[in-house]
């Protein structure tokens, strides 16, 4: 099949030689001459332009793989011969259907090389001629599929990111195992595997792969499958293009990954699966995070941890240090001397309230001796002078009560103050220790070390003392 412009083409292969040169003849003159290189590249224009793309069938003759990589063959048929080339970057692909006398059909475009006026065939994919039908087959089966949602990402299943056990379904015998198996064992060592045996190419390989995914259901032993199987033709992967495999993956209660042929390589398995790894090896990297990953979390978690216990430390300290500063204000001594303060202000209050009261009925007085009679004054002086006794003991009780409830409360809150003081929980034979160095109070061994001058504070005086060793 090749691709072109029908209206181009079929309009040149209309005209007959001789029309088409009498035509030339007729309009060509002097100035339409063109060079040798205009030529070709005119022709490039018109070949590239127009067959940008070709599928074209036939068999390799003159095979050549130099040390560039590349690899260069001609594809003829019984009447003709075109060269073909195809870049280092996809030879390896398609190195082993480059044989002579392979039949084998080809994607590519047409390029011309005008310098030399040559053109050739720029290969992009290789099948083995006859691989038509079983395109088609997978193109049919794939719709049907997607038709069904068997393809939606609804249905997709979350991939553990720390399974417990995986199980690894393939042929015991296939190279990719051993390479899944080496993967692991830099991987991921610590998760066990489990292997379903199963064939992966053949006749009734798609059975068996349907009946390992359904055993692997049945046991529920894994958390995670991963169906693998190294590259090959398109024959040797057609088992997992089979509906019995898809169905069983879409039915696994298991999320799967499949890791099938080469990067290129694409399988309705894939399009099924909950995740679809490029090769093997990297479907046993997408199983789970690596154990450098997990030492990266776990050092990422530490330093968190590490962070808020500093954090913690630091506002636990200053709570200290804002009690510390709170008892100091407490400090017996200075609540004594405050209320010592409050006894004299209010004996002086006391004193002078009872001068003035004095001092006004001794004014009262004068003046009712003068309003009065001798005899009433005389009686009144009596009887003032025995009500002036009374007031004078009663007011001597007063003050004598009131004291006494003052000293009372002075002495409870001396008691009071003496039981929160410091100096009485050292009276009973605790000390406060503190470096001289830092003047910070040591509660650790940790904060001192041998050589240290310390500090230490009883009930009735300091002790000046040397760190001899730390136990």
């Amino acid at each position: 099949m090749v691709g072109k412009r029908p209206d181009l083409w079929d309009q040149r292969t209309s005209q007959s030689i001789v029309d088409r040169d009498d035509a030339i003849d007729n309009s060509l003159g002097p100035s339409s001459v063109m060079s040798v290189s205009k030529l070709n590249a005119t022709i490039r224009e018109l070949l590239e332009g127009n067959l940008f793309y070709c599928q074209v069938e036939g068999e390799i003759s003159n095979a050549a793989f130099p040390q560039s990589g590349h690899i260069y063959f001609n594809l003829k048929d019984d009447q003709a011969v075109v060269k073909g080339v195809i870049w280092r970057s996809q030879a390896m692909l398609y190195r082993a259907l480059i044989q002579n006398g392979q039949k084998v059909k080809v994607t590519g475009k047409i390029t011309v090389y005008a310098p030399r006026g040559e053109y050739q065939l720029v290969i992009s994919r290789v099948e083995e001629a006859g691989k038509g039908d079983l395109h088609l087959q997978f193109e049919a089966l794939k719709l049907k599929l997607a038709q069904e949602g068997l393809f939606a990402l609804e249905h997709k299943k979350a991939v553990p990111k720390h399974p417990k056990r995986i199980g690894i379904i393939t042929s015991p015998t296939a190279a990719a195992l051993q390479d899944v198996l080496n993967v692991f064992r830099q991987h991921r060592p610590d998760i066990p595997l489990t292997f379903y045996e199963t064939r992966v190419q053949g006749n009734g390989a798609e059975m068996e792969i349907a009946s390992a995914i359904e055993r692997a259901n049945r046991e529920n032993s894994c958390d995670l499958l991963l169906v693998i199987r190294g590259g090959g033709s398109i024959e040797d992967l057609w088992c997992f293009n089979e509906e019995v495999v898809a169905r069983a993956i879409f039915a696994s209660h298991i999320p799967i990954i499949t890791g099938v042929g080469h990067e290129t390589d694409t399988t309705i398995a894939d399009f099924v699966a909950d995740l679809r790894a490029p090769t093997p090896s990297i479907a046993a990297k997408y199983s789970s995070q690596s154990k450098d990953e997990l030492y990266q979390i776990l050092a990422e978690y530490q330093e968190q941890l590490i962070a808020r216990i500093v954090t913690k430390i630091e506002a636990q300290r200053s709570k200290v240090q804002y009690y510390y500063h709170r008892l100091q204000l407490k400090e017996p001594k200075l609540q004594l001397q405050h209320f010592r303060q409050q006894l004299i202000y209010h004996q002086h209050r006391l004193n002078h309230q009872l001068q003035s009261r004095l001092s006004k009925d001794k004014q009262k007085l004068s003046t009712l001796e003068q309003r009065l009679t001798l005899q009433l004054l005389q009686r009144k002086y009596q009887l003032l002078a025995s009500t002036k006794e009374e007031l004078a003991l009663h007011l001597t009780r007063s003050m004598q009560m009131k004291l006494e409830q003052y000293r009372q409360a002075f002495q409870f809150s001396v008691e009071k103050l003496t039981l929160l003081s410091p100096l009485n929980v050292l009276l009973r034979g605790y000390s406060v220790t503190t470096s001289e160095e830092t003047t910070k109070i040591v509660k650790s061994i940790t904060q001192v070390q041998s050589g240290d001058q310390l500090s230490i504070k009883v009930a009735d005086g300091i002790i000046n003392a040397k760190v001899l060793g730390v136990e």
